[in-house]
């Protein structure tokens, strides 16, 4: 019974370590996507698509957000995280201009949307583990 027991604990341990290992690349996964869309609104902004209030409100936001991932899994690779966000910016103004439909407005105003719309979801989050 005793073996038993402890093969059933030691897979259960074996299925919470794989499960935490996995978590982890999708934490820097979605961290980068944020990075990328900070990019895009550094970018608009600079090309008058956006206002530097806009810019400001963007990076207030991957501020918090930056935090909030960093705080959850410290073990990720900021510089190599910004890299890649680099590269994706690069390659989405690439995909935006083959596109005719997309207007460039609309697009720096999606990823502005997609930053401020995560500080919102993770803001009560925040303030909830102070007990605020």
């Amino acid at each position: 019974m005793r073996r038993t027991t402890g093969c059933l604990l030691l897979a259960s341990v074996a299925i919470l370590v794989s499960l935490a290992a996995s978590a982890a690349p999708s934490l820097s996964m979605f961290l980068k996507n944020y990075y990328t869309d900070y990019e895009i609104v550094l970018d608009c902004s600079g090309k008058s698509h956006l206002s530097a209030a806009d810019a400001e409100a963007a990076k207030s936001a991957i501020a918090k957000i930056e935090a909030y991932y960093l705080n959850r899994d410290p073990s990720i690779d900021k510089a190599r995280v910004m890299k890649q966000a680099a590269a994706n910016k690069n390659d989405a103004f690439k995909m935006m201009k083959t596109q005719t439909a997309v207007d460039a407005g609309r697009f720096c105003k999606a990823s502005l949307n997609d930053l401020v719309g995560k500080l919102r979801e993770i803001e009560p989050a925040a303030t909830g583990k102070n007990g605020s």
